[in-house]
């Protein structure tokens, strides 16, 4: 009994304990309960009205800023977009726009409580949020927190949205110069017109726009910097989200390549590790724009591989000696030819005639007339001492099946840019004629014209010819003479027991080509035989870049088109000595294409031994 009474004590005192603290935190100077009066239907919580508009221009000043991309030249689109709004806002208002840049510390945030109007490709997070879904032709104008973002990935689009915006502003002028832009008004988007074939694409993540350009005939190419190898991945897939098939693939010293297509388009995609660039090729789908699988690539073997380069030196009217010309004949496992160039036009007749009789006799036991397959012709440009010698002979080819010309060739727009600039007088008038000229040799011969791109690659008999080099490669900077517009490639022959030679067929490419090409390539340049470079005659301002080339060409085997009265001026030039002076330790013999007639056959895959190269030497007239 005694329990009970204690715990229930226990309990009534821990009750009063309770009253007492709840006491201590009332406010005596607040009504009693029944004194306070019931509100309950009554309590709402008042909702803060989400601003409609920006307070643009208010008492003559404004609280914006102009943003544009950090370290950036004034012709840069964002640049000049950024520009131009400014000075046709004070135009129209009479209020100056103070205008900054993007940088910031690694260490800072960049401040969304500021009113600012980014302009073009800046770092802040809300111009990613505003394009995000946006095409490469198109632009926008979009209100963002307390940014307005203006942009586009064209120099056009960008244009277009500068404009665009611009227009928002004087629209919205009242008479005492105030600006209230409203926020509805901040959410337009369109497309240039001028670009609108870039809707095609998806967005590269993580890319920036740099440029587009024309590609020979019908191609459009764009070029994306600040690339990264994991975008590519996620592009290529994104692609063939899209409906385009992947037809084939190449990896070239960590620059990888793709040719995708659909009914509408092929595409080729290059990715270039060194440079941090992505370059996109689309041109309009047909079958010859699909160059062949190595799979296709199934005829038996019937002779043996060998390329022959033939003399083009001639003697002109003056007496003079002439020296130029390309006649570089492979003759393929499989039976097959593969011409590149063939000869000047001066002379057409006999450089044509020596090129068929080689052909002719390389083919003896097993092919004649149209048997005989010339499965490539290559143009590495449009020169007339390369392919001048087609243009004028090209119905003694007729003899022959010829599948296709080969070629990449400067387009309209891309050589009017050359002929506009401080280079222009690098350029004669009749130079860009010559694609004509290969479109109805084409024509005449019943053949396909197709256009190479750089990471293709084509499979005849045991050898496949890769592609390193294209004038796509060289935007957007212009052209400094048309030789930088030769092709530059590369054959592989690999015979059953796995050895190779590797043939580097350099046209007359210059060295600020190769000056790229060395960047995107390095020692992947090594080649046994090489074709000197513009016969050796100059390299077009940047014999840095071509020694440098050779030196990682590093070849056994020279084959240097030339004359051999030329070849005396021209052998101990700097860009010349590095393939023969010691510097190049391979190095086993040199061979000057000479007279013409003149003819040196190389076996390939190349023995190691100089006297398995045969030589057939026509003495001048």
């Amino acid at each position: 009994m005694k329990k009970k009474i204690s715990i229930f004590a226990l309990i009534l005192t821990l009750i009063m304990a309770l009253s007492l603290l709840v006491g201590c935190n009332e406010d005596t100077s607040a009504p009693s309960v029944t004194d306070v009066p019931d509100t309950s239907a009554e309590e709402t919580t008042a909702a803060v009205e989400a601003p409609t508009s920006f307070d643009f221009i208010v008492n003559g000043e404004t609280s914006f800023t102009i943003i544009r991309p950090k370290d950036l030249p004034s012709d840069d689109p964002s640049v000049a977009a950024a520009l131009k709004i400014r000075d046709e806002i004070e135009a129209a208002t009479g209020i100056t726009v103070t205008m900054l840049d993007d940088f910031k510390k690694d260490s800072e945030e960049f401040d969304s409580s500021t009113y600012e109007i980014l302009v073009g490709e800046t770092a802040y997070p809300e111009k990613s949020e505003a394009i995000a879904g946006l095409k490469y032709s198109d632009y926008t104008v979009k209100q963002v927190g307390n940014k307005i973002v203006v942009f586009g990935y064209t120099p056009e689009a960008m244009e277009c949205a500068a404009d665009a915006f611009i227009e928002i502003v004087k629209n919205n002028i009242a008479e005492d110069g105030t600006v209230i832009l409203p926020f509805e008004e901040l959410n337009i988007s369109g497309t240039d017109e001028e670009s609108a074939w870039l809707s095609n694409l998806p967005v590269y993540g993580g890319a920036t726009y740099s440029c587009t350009s024309d590609s020979d005939i019908d191609g459009k190419q764009l070029v994306l910097a600040n690339a990264h190898l994991n975008g590519y991945d996620a592009y290529i897939t994104e692609l063939e989200s899209m409906g385009y098939a992947k037809y084939t693939t190449n990896d070239i010293n960590g620059n990888l390549f793709a040719t995708l297509y659909n009914s509408e388009y092929t595409l080729n995609v290059g990715y270039y590790e060194k440079r941090g660039e992505c370059r996109i090729i689309m041109e309009p789908f047909t079958p010859k724009t699909l160059i062949g699988l190595e799979s296709d690539n199934n005829r038996p073997t019937v002779t043996t591989t060998q390329i022959t380069m033939l003399g083009c030196e001639y003697q002109g009217s003056d007496g003079s000696y002439k020296g130029n010309g390309l006649s570089l004949l492979y003759r393929l496992s499989d039976g097959s030819f593969v011409i590149v160039d063939g000869g000047h036009t001066t002379n057409s007749a006999i450089f044509a005639d020596n090129l068929i009789n080689a052909i002719k006799e390389q083919a003896k036991g097993y092919a004649t007339g149209k048997d005989i397959r010339i499965a490539a012709w290559f143009i590495t440009h449009a020169h007339g001492d390369h392919m001048g010698m087609l243009k004028a002979e090209v119905a003694k080819f007729k003899q022959f099946t010829v599948e296709r010309f080969i070629a990449n060739l400067m387009s309209d727009s891309e050589f009017e840019k050359s002929l506009g600039s401080s280079y222009g007088s690098n350029f004669s008038s009749g130079e860009g004629t010559a694609r004509n000229s290969i479109r109805q040799s084409a024509k005449a011969l019943q053949a396909e014209l197709v256009v190479c791109h750089t990471g293709q690659r084509y499979y005849i008999g045991d050898t496949v010819f890769e592609i390193l080099y294209t004038v796509d490669d060289f935007a957007p900077k212009i052209a400094n003479a048309l030789n930088t517009s030769s092709l530059l490639f590369r054959s592989i022959t690999t015979d059953k027991s796995g050895k190779s030679t590797r043939v580097m067929v350099m046209g007359d490419v210059t060295g600020p080509a190769m000056e790229i090409c060395n960047e995107i390539y390095g020692t992947e340049l090594r080649s046994e035989v090489v074709q000197v470079a513009h016969h050796g005659y100059g390299t077009w301002g940047n014999d840095r870049a071509m020694i440098a080339s050779y030196r990682r060409m590093s070849p056994e085997i020279v084959l240097w088109p030339m004359g051999l009265h030329a070849y005396e001026s021209y052998k101990n030039k700097a860009y010349n000595k590095v393939l023969w002076d010691g510097t190049n330790k391979n190095l086993q013999q040199v061979y000057v294409a000479g007279w013409s007639g003149t003819q040196y056959i190389v076996p390939l895959p190349y023995n190691g031994n100089p006297a398995s190269i045969t030589s057939k030497i026509t003495k001048q007239n």
